[in-house]
């Protein structure tokens, strides 16, 4: 039940970064198998990046770091399907 589960998914995030694409992120999000799991990477890599920045000893946190370097390609990934996407209407 692919769609019972992206029908769930808060895509708050990823529209606030991409807000000219939102009605095309939420239909490749029912559409697209492999476009809904980057995004759903890339919202765990926001929260987690969150909720390691909020720890006591955050800005010491190797996890800091590794989630603010893997963020920016997952972005680039859901740009890339988003062109092609737009390419494609």
């Amino acid at each position: 039940m692919a769609g019972a589960n992206a029908a769930r998914l808060d895509l708050t995030q990823i529209i606030a970064r991409f807000p000219n694409d939102g009605g095309l992120i939420r239909r490749l999000i029912l559409r697209d198998e492999t476009f809904r799991g980057i995004c759903e990477e890339y919202m765990l890599a926001r929260a987690s990046l969150s909720w390691f920045e909020a720890l006591p000893d955050g800005a010491n946190r190797l996890e800091v770091a590794d989630f603010r370097a893997l963020i920016p390609g997952l972005e680039t990934e859901i740009e890339q399907f988003l062109q092609k996407a737009r390419q494609s209407l």
